[in-house]
C-alpha cells in the first residue's frame, strides 16, 4: 500500500499547502466595535479566530482554546451553560450546539439573547456551509468565503498525490475505546476517509457503536484511533495482539490528535486530511 517515501510525500504536500495560502483580504466586513460573543462550542471559538474576531469573544467553555482569548471568561462547561453569568455578559451573538441543553437555550431565547444554534457537521461540505453562516452572522462572509476556497483548493492538492486512485485501502476510525466507536458515514469524520480515496469499514453502520469482532472481521487496512495518551497507546497495542489484522501485519495503527481531529473547522479538516494521507501512502 505505501508505495511512495515520506519525505517526497511530505515534500509535495508542503508545497500544495504553501502554494494555496495566499493572504486573506480583511479589508471588507469589519465588525462592528460594540460587537459581544458567547461561543458555547470550542470549534466555534477557533473559527472566530480564523475571522478574526477573538477579541469580541466574551464568554467561553472550559474546552474552548483560552490561549487565543484575552477579554472572555468561562461561563460554561461542556453541557452546562451559566446562562445568569452569560446574561450579565449583555453579549450580542451567543453561538451553541446540541451539547447545550435544551432548557438553557430556551431561557436565552426567553431573555431576548440572540442565539444561534449550530449544530455538529456531519461533512466537509457542512463545515465550509455553517463557516460561512458563522462569517455572515459577525460581517465577516467573504473572508470566510476565501478562507473556504483556499481550503477547497487544498483539498484538491492533497487529492491529486495519492498514487494509485484503483487501489481504495479500507479505514477504520476508532472513537475511544469503552465503548468502542466508529467514525460512520453520518460524521464529517468519514469525509477524511472519503478524501483519502479509502473505504470506511463502518459506512454502513446507523450508528457508532461497534464490536471488536466486527473490526477483526472487516479486517482494515488502516487503523486511526482518535484518542490521546494512556489509552491510545493502550488501544494500538490491543489490536497489535491481534498478528492476521492487516493493520496490525503492516505497521499501519496510528494514533491521531483527538482535539485537532474532533474539534473542526475548515483549517484543521485540511490538516487531518493532509495526515491521514501521508500516514496511509507514505514509506
Amino acid at each position: 500500500m505505501k508505495q511512495i517515501k515520506v519525505c517526497f510525500l511530505t515534500l509535495i504536500i508542503c508545497l500544495s499547502l504553501f502554494s494555496c495560502n495566499e493572504n486573506i483580504d480583511d479589508t471588507q466586513g469589519e465588525y462592528k466595535d460594540d460587537l459581544r460573543i458567547v461561543s458555547l462550542v470550542p470549534s466555534i471559538t477557533k473559527e472566530l479566530q480564523l475571522l478574526g474576531v477573538e477579541d469580541a469573544i466574551v464568554g467561553h467553555t472550559t474546552y474552548c482554546p483560552e490561549d487565543i482569548l484575552k477579554n472572555s471568561e468561562i461561563v460554561a462547561s461542556a453541557t452546562e451553560a451559566n446562562v445568569e453569568k452569560i446574561t450579565a455578559l449583555k453579549p450580542s451573538l451567543v453561538f451553541c450546539s446540541s451539547l447545550t441543553k435544551k432548557r438553557k437555550y430556551d431561557l436565552m431565547k426567553k431573555m431576548d439573547i440572540d442565539v444561534r444554534f449550530m449544530p455538529v457537521p456531519e461533512s466537509y461540505e457542512e463545515i465550509c456551509d455553517q463557516f460561512i453562516e458563522l462569517g455572515e452572522a459577525i460581517g465577516k462572509k467573504d473572508k470566510a468565503k476565501q478562507i473556504i476556497k483556499r481550503e477547497n483548493e487544498k483539498v484538491d492538492s492533497l487529492q491529486a498525490i495519492i498514487p494509485d486512485k484503483e487501489k481504495k485501502p479500507s479505514i477504520f476510525i476508532q472513537i475511544g475505546a469503552k465503548p468502542l466507536f466508529a467514525a460512520t458515514c453520518s460524521s464529517f469524520m468519514h469525509d477524511y476517509i472519503r478524501f483519502s480515496n479509502g473505504t470506511n469499514i463502518a459506512e454502513g453502520a446507523g450508528v457508532g457503536n461497534i464490536s471488536r469482532e466486527k473490526v477483526l472481521a472487516e479486517d482494515p487496512d488502516v487503523i486511526f484511533i482518535v484518542t490521546m495518551g494512556v489509552v491510545g497507546e493502550e488501544e494500538k497495542k490491543n489490536w497489535k495482539d491481534y498478528p492476521n489484522l492487516s493493520a496490525a501485519k503492516n505497521n499501519n495503527i496510528f494514533i491521531v490528535n483527538s482535539e485537532k481531529v474532533s474539534s473542526v473547522t475548515p483549517v484543521t479538516f485540511t490538516e487531518v486530511l493532509a495526515e491521514f494521507i501521508e500516514l496511509i501512502y507514505g514509506d
